[in-house]
C-alpha cells in the first residue's frame, strides 16, 4: 500500500495471524441441530457485529472433533466469505470450543504483532472492503477464495499506535451506535403514531369543533356480530356495514385454461397490494371473457383488500386503486370494495386501517393452518363509521397532513442514519491510512518489528513431526 505513515508496513493477512492457527473455514456438513452439542456459526448468525448467541445451532461432537483445525478461542475474529460477504464478529468467551460453517473463516491475529480489535477494525475498513470486492467470485452466490483472503493487504502500525487507533476507533463508533440505537426506534414509533392518529380521527378528536351534520343509519347488509363491539361514535355519525355503503366482489380464479382465451388482460395480484400502497413494477396478465372482464375490470376509487395471509396482521391490508393501469382486473385473492357515493374511498381506507378497524377484520377473520382468510361476505359484514361528506373530507385532508409530516421524520431519520455509516466508514478509512491518531516518533516501527518476529522464527527450532507407529 502507498503513502503509509512513517513506521508502518504492508503484510499479508496470512502473516498476520497465529503461525498454528491458520486462516480457514470450516465445517461442510454440519448436520441436524443437536441439543447437546457444539454450537457453530453461520454468517446469518452474525448481525451487527455480533454473534447471536441464542440462534446458534449445535453439531455432533464427533463432527466438531473432525474438523477441530476450525476450532474457535475467544478472540478470534471471524469473516463470512460466502453469501453476505464482509460480515465480521468477535469470539466471545461463551463460545470458546465452538466451530463455524464454510461460509466463515477464522482470523486468529498474531498477539505478538497485532491485536483482535485492531483486526476486526480493519476487516470493516473500506480498504478490506475494496479487496474483498476485488477478489470476488461468483453472481448468484458471491463467494471469496481462502487464497484471495490469505493474501489480502493488511496495513501495519506500531504497536503502541495500534491500541491508541483502537481506543479512538471504540470511543467515535461508540457514540455512533448510540445514535443509530436510538435512531433505529423511530420505525416503530412512526408506526404507533400513525395508528394514534387515525385512533384519534375515528372518535371525531380531529374534527372536534366542526358543526356535525346528523347522517342517517345505513340500510343494507348487517354488521357481523363478531365485530360488533362498536365505540360510542360523536353525534351526527353512524356505523354502517361495509355491504351497506358498497359493492364488495371477488376476482378472476387462475388456471391453465386462461392461457388459452383470446382476451388476455392486466390484473393484480396480492403481491401489488400492500397497506395504503399500491407496488405495480410486475404486472401479470391473465386471460378472461370479455363477461368476466367487465364483471372485473378497477375502477378509480376501489378499494383492494387482501382476502388471506399467514401473518394476523397483514390479512385485510388495503389500498386504493386510482386507475394507474387502465383496464387492469384483479384476482379472486383480493376483495374489491366499490363505494357508494356516501362514503370516500380514502376515508374507508383510513378506517379500515386504524386501529379499531383492524381489530374488526381480526375478529371476523378465519384461521385454518396458519393461514387468516377473509371472505366476500365476511368483508361485507365489517363496521364502518359514517359522517358528512364534509367531516370525511375534512378527516382525510388533517389525516394526511399529519402523516406527511411523521413520514418526514421517518425520512430524516433514514437519511441520518446512513450518514452515520458513511462516518463510521470515513473514521475507519482513515485509521488505516495514519491519519486518525498522531504518531509518536518513540514507537518502534512495525518494520523492526516484523524483522524481529521473523528472525525468531527463523531461528527457532523445527517442529518435529511424529512418526505413526506401525500396526
Amino acid at each position: 500500500m502507498n503513502g503509509l505513515p512513517q513506521g508502518w508496513a504492508t503484510i499479508s493477512l496470512a502473516e498476520a495471524v497465529e503461525p498454528d492457527a491458520p486462516i480457514i473455514y470450516g465445517i461442510l456438513q454440519p448436520g441436524p441441530d443437536q441439543k447437546e452439542g457444539v454450537p457453530y456459526v453461520r454468517p446469518t448468525e452474525i448481525v451487527n457485529d455480533a454473534i447471536q448467541l441464542t440462534e446458534l445451532r449445535r453439531t455432533t461432537p464427533e463432527i466438531a472433533k473432525r474438523y477441530s483445525r476450525s476450532s474457535l478461542d475467544a478472540g478470534d475474529v471471524l469473516l463470512s466469505i460466502v453469501g453476505t460477504i464482509g460480515k465480521v464478529a468477535t469470539v466471545p468467551e461463551d463460545l470458546a470450543g465452538g466451530n463455524i460453517t464454510q461460509s466463515s473463516c477464522r482470523v486468529r491475529a498474531r498477539r505478538a504483532l497485532t491485536s483482535t480489535a485492531f483486526m476486526a477494525h480493519f476487516l470493516r475498513s473500506p480498504s478490506a472492503r475494496r479487496q474483498f470486492d476485488e477478489a470476488r467470485l461468483g453472481t448468484a452466490v458471491p463467494r471469496l477464495n481462502l487464497e484471495d483472503v490469505r493474501a489480502m493487504e493488511l496495513p501495519v502500525s506500531p504497536l503502541p499506535e495500534q491500541r491508541r487507533i483502537v481506543a479512538k476507533i471504540d470511543s467515535l463508533t461508540g457514540k455512533s451506535k448510540r445514535a443509530r440505537d436510538h435512531l433505529d426506534h423511530i420505525p416503530r414509533l412512526v408506526e404507533k403514531y400513525k395508528q394514534a392518529i387515525l385512533a384519534a380521527a375515528f372518535r371525531g378528536d380531529l374534527t372536534r369543533g366542526m358543526e356535525h351534520n346528523g347522517i342517517a343509519a345505513q340500510g343494507g347488509d348487517r354488521i357481523d356480530a363478531r365485530a360488533s363491539q362498536l365505540d360510542e361514535l360523536p353525534i351526527g355519525w353512524a356505523w354502517a356495514s361495509i355491504g351497506g355503503v358498497g359493492q364488495v366482489t371477488g376476482g378472476l380464479t387462475k388456471n391453465a385454461a386462461r392461457k388459452s382465451l383470446p382476451k388476455q388482460v392486466p390484473y393484480l395480484r396480492v403481491a401489488n397490494v400492500y397497506a395504503n400502497q399500491l407496488r405495480l413494477a410486475d404486472i401479470a396478465h391473465v386471460g378472461c371473457t370479455e363477461a368476466e372482464y367487465q364483471r372485473t375490470l378497477l375502477r378509480a376509487g376501489d378499494l383492494l383488500v387482501v382476502e388471506g395471509n399467514g401473518s394476523i396482521d397483514q390479512i385485510g391490508r388495503v389500498a386504493v386503486w386510482n386507475d394507474e393501469v387502465p383496464g387492469c382486473s384483479h384476482q379472486n385473492h383480493l376483495i374489491r370494495v366499490s363505494l357508494d357515493r356516501a362514503v370516500l374511498p380514502e376515508f374507508a381506507l383510513y378506517w379500515l386501517m386504524s386501529p379499531g378497524g383492524r381489530a374488526a377484520i381480526e375478529a371476523v377473520a378465519s384461521s385454518s393452518s396458519g393461514l387468516h382468510t377473509l371472505s366476500i361476505s365476511k368483508v361485507k359484514g365489517l363496521p364502518i363509521p359514517i359522517c358528512s361528506e364534509a367531516e370525511q373530507t375534512e378527516l382525510v385532508r388533517r389525516i394526511k397532513s399529519a402523516f406527511a409530516w411523521v413520514e418526514r421524520l421517518s425520512s430524516d431519520a433514514s437519511s441520518s442514519r446512513k450518514l452515520i455509516d458513511r462516518l463510521d466508514q470515513s473514521v475507519l478509512a482513515k485509521a488505516f491510512k495514519g491519519e486518525l491518531v498522531p504518531q509518536d516518533p518513540a514507537d518502534e516501527p512495525a518494520s523492526a518489528l516484523l524483522d524481529r518476529i521473523r528472525s525468531e522464527r527463523a531461528t527457532a527450532p523445527k517442529a518435529k513431526r511424529g512418526r505413526k507407529k506401525a500396526a
